[in-house]
């Protein structure tokens, strides 16, 4: 296009292009900014179920003879077969182990043979050993109160405490007549009615075996000392 002469033109403004200022958004799915944090929770200590404290194991050691022994157990065992039991004594060929009414006997390479194939804690036994020694066995101990039960007659019993006790505390609860006996290996003791027991017996001893001779059966009852 044509311009006349000596004609003014004045600029044109120019467009600002300053920034303007950023949208608000007002969406209700973003959280703000600063959101408050959450609480902090205390640490807490981890939970564990309660050990199972296991009863204590001891050691019954017991003296066998040359010839016989009467002997008795005051422990738990892990296992009362007779071959377990006596695996770590020498025994010989005709050893034999004896309850009040069945057996068993010794075979060299083979082990024991017979009726009797495991002990308990309620009886005593008579043990036969060819040569004797040292009879160790490990277990947790006898429960007491022990009830027993006592024949009209003879009965083999054993000492089911853990320590020495007088026979006036240790003898199993029980209506003894006059004439009532216990008998250790060696020494007796007879009960007289209105008094006790009387005689050369006056405890019973851990690992060793009794019998006790009752007018009249009945359950009877070692009770915890």
């Amino acid at each position: 296009a044509s311009h006349t002469a000596g004609a003014t033109f004045a600029p044109t403004a120019v467009p600002s292009l300053a920034p303007t200022a950023a949208p608000t958004v007002t969406s209700s799915f973003l959280p703000p900014l600063f959101a408050p944090l959450p609480p902090v929770l205390p640490l807490l200590a981890p939970s564990f179920p309660p050990s199972v404290v296991p009863a204590a194991h001891t050691t019954l050691v017991i003296s066998l003879n040359a010839g016989w022994t009467f002997m008795s157990i005051n422990l738990d065992l892990l296992d009362f077969s007779i071959n377990y039991v006596f695996a770590g004594l020498a025994m010989g060929t005709g050893d034999q182990v004896k309850d009040q009414y069945v057996f068993t006997s010794y075979y060299a390479g083979y082990g024991f043979f017979g009726i009797l194939d495991t002990l308990t804690t309620d009886s005593m036994y008579a043990v036969k050993s060819t040569d004797g020694g040292s009879l160790s066995v490990t277990g947790t101990p006898t429960a007491l109160p022990k009830r027993v039960t006592l024949n009209a007659g003879w009965t083999w019993l054993p000492c089911p405490y853990q320590a020495s006790l007088p026979l006036q505390i240790a003898a199993p609860t029980f209506a003894y007549g006059d004439g009532d006996q216990f008998k250790s290996q060696s020494q007796f003791t007879q009960y007289y009615a209105g008094y006790g027991f009387f005689g050369t017996l006056v405890s019973l001893e851990p690992g060793q075996g009794y019998k006790v001779h009752a007018s009249t059966g009945g359950g009877a009852t070692f009770e915890s000392p």
